[in-house]
């Protein structure tokens, strides 16, 4: 039998720093998902193609390193885009060997359609805060690991990735 004092020293998982993360981070991404479907991406995919179109990664090294995935599987997410007409790859005309990434039109509607797609179905889950709440949250979450970004090798990560379609 439990008495309070007893109750006080134990620990609640659910209010757990990691539980917490990581409930919200499977609601989000199951979510995204869902929103995602009807461009027929899924949120890993998307990020591999925001990267590429929005901030200019164009390598499937820096792709793999700046989403955080190995890069066999950022090779198989990118490959899936070449196959949607979403990316095409082009010559480095630096070195002729390589080949950087560059978003095809019809990827580019779709980097203009995703953003609203996301939001509308992830604002049902942020209605209790403010706006001013969500861009902290966004601004903490960014603070999380920055410290370790530049030891983060994507190649090492051992984390067990959901695949795509």
């Amino acid at each position: 039998m439990m008495n309070s004092s007893n109750k006080s020293t134990l620990y609640n998982a659910q209010d757990g720093l990691g539980y917490c993360l990581s409930r919200a981070a499977q609601i989000m991404q199951s979510t995204v998902d869902e929103a995602l479907a009807e461009l027929e991406l899924g949120r890993l995919s998307w990020m591999v193609l925001a990267c590429i179109r929005f901030d200019g990664v164009t390598s499937p090294s820096q792709i793999a390193r700046f989403v955080g995935l190995e890069r066999s599987s950022a090779s198989r997410l990118i490959s899936r885009l070449e196959e949607l007409d979403y990316v095409r790859r082009e010559t480095d005309t630096a070195d002729g060997r390589g080949y950087s990434l560059k978003p095809t039109t019809r990827g580019m509607q779709i980097c203009e359609q995703a953003p609203g797609l996301i939001q509308a179905a992830t604002r049902p889950y942020l209605a209790d805060l403010s706006d001013n709440e969500t861009g902290q949250l966004i601004g903490l979450l960014k603070r999380i690991g920055t410290d370790v970004d530049s030891v983060w090798n994507a190649d090492s990560v051992s984390v067990n990735r959901r695949s795509e379609p």
